[in-house]
């Protein structure tokens, strides 16, 4: 990155917030004074004029703002072909517009107050990605960013589903995104929230376990990543109509009944 400058602007209607982020942007970027160039709006049509008038290789804006909101500036930069990676700060944990924000090319979602750290973890994740300085076609909304986001945490789910802590911030620490953003991107992709795909994973897990070994039920529950054994039997009867031990006896019934051995 060393061949041109790059541009990001900061589109945030409250002075404390718009200074603090440009502020903490501007010491993160001391060390290459000559690389990064900043500019602040104070609303939605200021940012779109500055972003009209020059090619914005970041944007940082806020989502709710007087007379257009962040999404509504989005939404026309797209439709002139000027659209650019943007991180998105709301005081609001909707998802309607987290998911909006995705498809409009958000690489990450912040909410208000914006930590410092968090901040400029998004603005390296988004470094990292590859996004910036490259102009996208309106046909090019980081779909692979997308699949390798959640082909990562699909296999890091598969590989703590014995952990009961396991949670969607480690989740999202691991991939390296917001949870906010995660939780969207997530139910995007595989239909389910992160909390129903983890125990689906769990009881298919724990099925095995119940037809395929002689294990008791509470030492399936923990393994299995559920934090009580009562809390398993809840979660099993509750999907499966049955409790975990009736589920075991039914089956190996119908494999003795039937001239089978009980899937293992």
């Amino acid at each position: 990155m060393t061949n041109r400058t790059y541009f990001m602007l900061i589109v945030e209607d409250e002075p404390a917030i718009r200074n603090g982020v440009l502020g903490t942007l501007k010491v993160w970027a001391a060390d290459q004074p000559d690389l990064w160039h900043f500019g602040a709006a104070s609303n939605g049509v200021e940012g779109l004029e500055i972003a009209r008038s020059k090619p914005v290789d970041l944007l940082i804006s806020d989502i709710r703002m007087p007379g257009l909101s962040g999404i509504e500036m989005m939404e026309k930069l797209r439709e002139e072909n000027r659209e650019s990676p943007a991180i998105l700060l709301t005081g609001y944990a909707e998802f309607e517009y987290a998911r909006k924000a995705i498809t409009l090319g958000a690489v990450n979602y912040l909410l208000k107050p914006v930590d410092q750290l968090q901040l400029i973890q998004a603005v390296e994740q988004a470094l990292e990605s590859g996004k910036i300085g490259s102009r996208r076609s309106r046909e090019d909304v980081h779909p692979a960013m997308r699949n390798e986001t959640i082909r990562k945490a699909l296999t890091y789910i598969a590989d703590h589903l014995a952990d009961p802590k396991l949670s969607l911030k480690k989740l999202a620490d691991h991939v390296h995104l917001n949870p906010s953003y995660v939780s969207v991107l997530f139910k995007e992709e595989t239909g389910k929230t992160f909390s129903d795909y983890l125990n689906q994973q769990r009881l298919i897990m724990a099925k095995r376990l119940l037809l395929g070994t002689d294990k008791k039920i509470y030492e399936i529950a923990d393994e299995t990543g559920f934090s009580a054994s009562k809390y398993f039997i809840k979660v099993f009867r509750e999907t499966e109509g049955i409790t975990p031990r009736e589920y075991r006896a039914i089956r190996k019934k119908i494999a003795l009944e039937t001239g089978e051995e009980a899937q293992r």
